[in-house]
Order: C-alpha cells, then sequence, then structure tokens
C-alpha cells in the first residue's frame, strides 16, 4: 500500500471528484480518504489523504489532477499529515478495543 497526499485549493471542484460515481471500483468514497483543512500543516486550501495498491494508484491520482491545482505536497507536509492521521486512527481503534475489552 501506497500513502498519498494531494493539496488542493478548490473545495467544491474537489468534492465533484471524491463523491462523484460512487459505485465505481474507482470511487474515492469505496476506497476511502481523508479530506482536512490545510492550513494546520502549513497549506493552502484542502489536503486529501489516501491509501491504494501501487497498481490502481494512477486511476485515483489521475482523478486528482483533472482539480485544477490539484498537487502533491512536499515530502515533509507529507510526514506530518501522515503521521497525524495514523496516530488519530490508532487512538480511535485503541478506543474501540477498550470498550470491548
Amino acid at each position: 500500500m501506497e500513502t498519498f497526499v494531494y493539496s488542493c485549493p478548490d473545495l467544491k471542484e474537489l468534492k465533484k471528484v471524491l463523491e462523484g460515481d460512487t459505485l465505481s471500483d474507482n470511487s474515492f468514497t469505496r476506497l476511502g480518504y481523508v479530506l482536512r483543512e490545510g492550513k494546520p500543516y502549513g497549506v493552502p486550501g484542502y489536503l486529501v489523504y489516501f491509501k491504494t495498491d501501487a497498481s490502481r494508484s494512477g486511476v485515483f491520482t489521475d482523478q486528482l489532477k483533472a482539480v485544477p491545482g490539484c498537487e502533491p505536497v512536499a515530502a515533509d507536509v507529507k510526514k506530518k499529515v501522515t503521521d497525524a492521521i495514523e496516530a488519530e486512527e490508532n487512538a480511535a481503534t485503541a478506543g474501540f478495543g477498550s470498550v470491548f475489552g
């Protein structure tokens, strides 16, 4: 699995891509993604985080390239975003596990 983080300035256009064609196998909705405001990470606009196999990554990255101004973030920003989201996921999993003991 590869991790991708893209910065996109236009939320309206970005949501058209992320929420479009939910029944397709190449849908972001089916894949799962995290949408965040970029400001806390020092990036203007919005950030999209997702993971996919290398064999399918081109389909999703091409969809994002269709959004004007949407580009992959720098390596240091990608690490910050990835670390923050994975920490939240791990905390949620641990919390869920403690509920069922």
